[in-house]
């Protein structure tokens, strides 16, 4: 789905990129759009930001789907603020609970995440504090974190029952939790009975849709400003991958075996 490359041709209309940019997002893969996978992609030009200038083609390319479901849920729709606690569910894994700690850490958060112990270290390096839910209950780390009265904004990147500790977790009166995998049946007294407010992230809706695509360009604009300045950065995978192994990398993720963002060099 992510990409990083150089523009090699643009379509009548197209006036942001030219010829010979270096361009990276989230373009395609869902929808019947073309994915990355391949030697060249037709891209929406509406789906493209200039890659950062001083990431690597490889740490780009791992960036853009986590990036902008991180934001989605802790800008777009917390409008996460400094001083606020915030809580990550799944935060030492490769995918968007990593992007998600970075994210509200710039924002000036105190920020908390669930992982297990092998995950801790990963989550001290963000500047946040670990919380090991394999040895922890929701009741525990809610009195160890916030003295018994929840987190301001929390951000379930794990599904299933995750999200139903997060209603249980949120702080009463107009607090948020958001998901990205809020799918199935859920307990939602726990949260009512807080006030609290929900939402749901769909990274993938621009793509289906059509509508929003210009939101991701939007989103990386911003992001990459962090970026460059070494405030968001991808945990990445040391094994490498070129289009002949591709499957190879599919075989990593899908076994979860992976220890980073898993990305294929073609060419």
């Amino acid at each position: 789905m992510d990409l990083a490359d150089i523009v090699e041709s643009v379509g009548a209309g197209v006036t942001r990129f030219a010829v010979g940019d270096a361009v990276f997002n989230f373009t395609g893969g869902v929808g019947g759009v073309q994915g990355s996978l391949a030697e060249y992609a037709a891209v929406d030009a509406d789906l493209l930001a200039s890659k950062p200038a001083h990431l690597s083609m490889r740490r780009s390319a791992a960036l853009p789907l986590a990036i902008i479901t991180a934001w989605q849920g802790l800008v777009d729709r917390a409008r996460t603020r400094s001083g606020q606690t915030v809580l990550v569910h799944g935060g030492g894994a490769a995918g968007v609970g990593h992007a998600g700690v970075q994210v509200a850490a710039v924002l000036g958060a105190k920020v908390f995440s669930t992982v297990s112990s092998s995950g801790e270290e990963v989550i001290r390096g963000y500047g946040a504090t670990p919380i090991d839910y394999t040895t922890t209950t929701v009741t525990q780390y809610m009195d160890a974190c916030t003295d018994g009265e929840g987190f301001d904004v929390i951000y379930d990147t794990v599904g299933g029952s995750t999200l139903d500790d997060s209603f249980a977790a949120a702080r009463t009166y107009g607090r948020h939790v958001v998901s990205c995998l809020g799918w199935g049946i859920h307990k939602l007294a726990p949260w009512s009975f807080r006030a609290a407010t929900y939402s749901g992230v769909f990274t993938l809706l621009p793509l289906l849709t059509g509508q929003g695509r210009a939101h991701h360009d939007d989103i990386l604009r911003e992001a990459t400003v962090l970026i460059e300045a070494g405030k968001l950065v991808p945990l990445m995978e040391t094994i490498t991958f070129d289009f002949v192994h591709a499957f190879e990398a599919h075989e990593l993720v899908g076994q979860r075996r992976a220890n980073g963002r898993v990305v294929v060099s073609i060419g």
